[in-house]
């Protein structure tokens, strides 16, 4: 196995009502009229949870290098959690077209399927805000995680953590933010394919970001589509359900490489392998499993 290397207080508030980026939804997801509906903050009834720098005091995260952003909000007593598509304002909503939005909560580990529930003129299948429920949500807590979607064939995902002090936005790695590529290289019409993970060390009941770098002729590849998932190295069986991935431009510390798409790694998992499907335009999908080493 041939590896590359390229090197690049938070204080809980306890109580009811103090925690980042939680807010009261609306129930009804076509309430006409509201503040919400035009994108801008507003006072929640009393006992509601709302806090952050985003319009609906959610927690805020770029979403494909600023042409949307996303905003986490989370109801515990409902244990439910909305997320809006946001302008690059970070305001204004912008509906899409999406079929759901995966949110996929670090810690606890957990994914949550949302679903559109349009705001008041949000028509023709397009939304900008999407609902789930999921029993840990119901924790009182900062959550981080990836909110991820395919929009009218494009893949989008962001990072986003909620603190209880000060915002969390936009993408960043963790101290262990080595990119390491696994095994040779892959080729494919054309293409040189590399397939890794960010951080040399890789944890049962933690996240790991795959990545990928693909170029042709020397150059890189940025309209590809690539999508992550993780799944059991003996039966096959998915651990990880599938998330599109952003792709990174060339830095100073980095190739350029698709990354952003984070999966959480079971506790107590031994055997794992990342599934990378990669869809070039003009040519044939292609799937690769790369099986990973877990402490």
């Amino acid at each position: 196995m041939k590896l590359i290397t390229y090197t690049t207080s938070l204080t809980l508030l306890l109580g009811t009502i103090c925690f980042v980026g939680c807010e009261k939804p609306a129930t009804n997801p076509t309430t006409s009229s509201s503040e919400e509906d035009h994108g801008h903050p507003h006072e929640e009834a009393e006992g509601g949870h709302s806090h952050g720098e985003g319009p609906h005091g959610g927690t805020v995260a770029d979403w494909g290098g600023g042409t949307y952003h996303v905003e986490f909000t989370v109801d515990h007593d409902e244990k439910s959690a909305t997320v809006y598509v946001l302008g690059e304002d970070q305001k204004t909503p912008v509906p899409v077209a999406a079929e759901s939005v995966l949110l996929n909560i670090k810690d606890p580990a957990f994914q949550v399927t949302l679903e559109p529930a349009p705001l008041n003129g949000e028509t023709d299948g397009k939304a900008s805000r999407f609902t789930g429920k999921h029993e840990s949500l119901g924790i009182v807590r900062e959550f981080a995680g990836t909110i991820s979607a395919e929009v009218e064939g494009t893949p989008y995902a962001g990072n986003f953590a909620e603190e209880a002090h000060g915002h969390g936005h936009g993408h960043s790695h963790g101290v262990d933010d080595a990119l390491v590529w696994e095994g040779e290289p892959e080729t494919h019409a054309g293409m040189t394919i590399l397939l890794g993970h960010h951080g040399q060390h890789l944890h049962a009941g933690e996240e790991v970001e795959p990545a990928v770098a693909i170029t042709r002729d020397g150059q890189p590849v940025a309209d590809a589509k690539v999508f992550n998932a993780l799944i059991n190295g003996e039966d096959k069986s998915v651990i990880a359900a599938e998330v599109p991935t952003v792709y990174e431009p060339e830095t100073p510390e980095e190739p350029a490489h698709y990354a952003q798409g984070g999966l959480m790694i079971p506790a107590g998992a031994k055997n794992v392998m990342i599934r990378f499907r990669i869809v070039p335009a003009g040519a044939e999908p292609v799937t690769y499993d790369v099986p990973i080493a877990v402490e």
